[in-house]
């Protein structure tokens, strides 16, 4: 039987796999920081995934997770990687962008909603930041087919959706509570204690650290050690009977449109 291995896994996890999260959601899943090593000797998966994880760490963060995922896949195992994928984020700004000054209204409501996908979530002070109050503002019924479009079921769920982090923003709840309020009384003025919340929070897993498009994200995976890098659909892959686990898609639709889905392979195993 094939050991799966699917990390970051928030609150879509599947009991045939090994579930991972900072803070899980299931007694089933595993507790583990991505930022640390995985728990699991060399070559003990047969495929790894995470769905939208890998941009919530910094670069380096990343490149050390990419080479962990390696060296517990057994040769010839899959790592199945999804992102928000920003070639299409940006082709879409790009295009909307014409649209609105052109004098389109419909294209200059995609346009904002576009902005936000670009830098919200690199940018925000504080939890859902803008897209979460823009969700929250009713947008009109064009509006909101456009954004179902983009982000599938998180549109009706902004807090858990937009927002979604890999887990480590429950993490560091207590902490901040705990650092804020006594740097707070100690030392700090009204400047200090807010540029205190707001460092903790972008240190908390929900800011986005990087971008990734087809090109890079591939590169990544080669230069991580993996071989045969390529873009897959959400309902297509070579880990035998994905589809079936409902990991990436709900009732045959993508669980988050807005995503690229690359696949590779560790060497060997022929």
């Amino acid at each position: 039987m094939s050991r799966l291995l699917n990390f970051g896994c928030g609150d879509v996890f599947h009991p045939e796999w090994v579930n991972l999260d900072a803070v899980p959601a299931s007694r089933e899943l595993v507790a583990h920081d991505l930022r640390r090593r995985f728990p699991f000797p060399d070559a003990s998966f047969d495929a790894v995934y995470g769905s939208h994880v890998l941009e919530h760490l910094k670069p380096s963060a990343a490149e050390r997770l990419l080479h962990d995922c390696r060296r517990i896949l057994r040769p010839g195992g899959i790592v199945r990687l999804a992102v928000p994928d920003l070639e299409t984020i940006a082709r879409l700004y790009l295009q909307n962008l014409e649209g609105a000054l052109a004098g389109d209204l419909r294209a200059q409501q995609r346009y904002d909603w576009m902005m936000l996908e670009l830098y919200d979530q690199a940018v925000r002070t504080c939890s859902g930041g803008r897209m979460g109050a823009w969700l929250r503002g009713a947008p009109s019924a064009a509006q909101a087919e456009f954004i179902a479009h983009r982000i599938g079921a998180h549109a009706s769920s902004p807090a858990t959706g937009v927002a979604r982090s890999m887990g480590l923003r429950q993490a560091f709840t207590a902490l901040r509570r705990r650092a804020a309020g006594l740097a707070a009384f100690l030392f700090l003025g009204t400047e200090g204690r807010a540029s205190l919340r707001e460092g903790l929070f972008r240190r908390s897993g929900e800011v986005h650290q990087w971008m990734y498009d087809r090109f890079s994200m591939q590169r990544a995976l080669q230069q991580a050690g993996f071989v045969e890098p390529g873009v897959r659909a959400a309902d297509e892959s070579a880990i035998p009977g994905f589809a079936r686990y409902g990991l990436e898609s709900v009732d045959g639709r993508p669980r988050k449109p807005d995503s690229l889905y690359v696949e590779a392979r560790k060497p060997g195993g022929d």
